[in-house]
């Protein structure tokens, strides 16, 4: 049995998996059992997954369509990703977030104008798409 990931960790597993699949996240193996952190209790994953989408959408990373427009950004499950998702670091089983990309405006402001924006490959000393606090 292992320890379920944490919130920002599941956090960047969600906005990757509803950007790349059209499923939802509850429907995804990998992502639930990195929610619960063992195959006996997964629905504790699957109850994390909804409460962790819900805050995203308070905090304007994602939005829902219940009718979705003709967009290739919004997939068949109807949430659209906003913002950046940062980008992680896992070192001896402990997720921490890249330099700089904790507070990052285009990470977490409720209205990111600028659409989807991946992180750079390689971050070397800070991002030069940081936006400060």
């Amino acid at each position: 049995m292992s320890n379920p990931v944490s919130n920002d960790e599941l956090d960047w597993l969600i906005w990757h998996a509803l950007r790349n699949d059209d499923r939802h996240p509850t429907w995804i193996d990998s992502v639930v059992l990195a929610a619960s952190g063992c195959k006996k209790q997964l629905w504790l994953g699957l109850s994390r997954i909804t409460g962790r989408i819900q805050a995203m959408r308070r905090a304007g990373r994602i939005r829902f369509w219940r009718h979705p427009p003709a967009n290739p950004s919004i997939k068949s499950h109807g949430w659209e990703v906003l913002g950046c998702p940062g980008a992680g670091i896992q070192e001896n089983g402990q997720f921490d977030w890249a330099y700089s990309c904790a507070d990052c405006l285009r990470r977490t402001r409720p209205d990111p104008a600028d659409g989807v924006i991946e992180p750079p490959l390689i971050i070397a000393f800070e991002c030069e798409l940081r936006i400060e606090p």
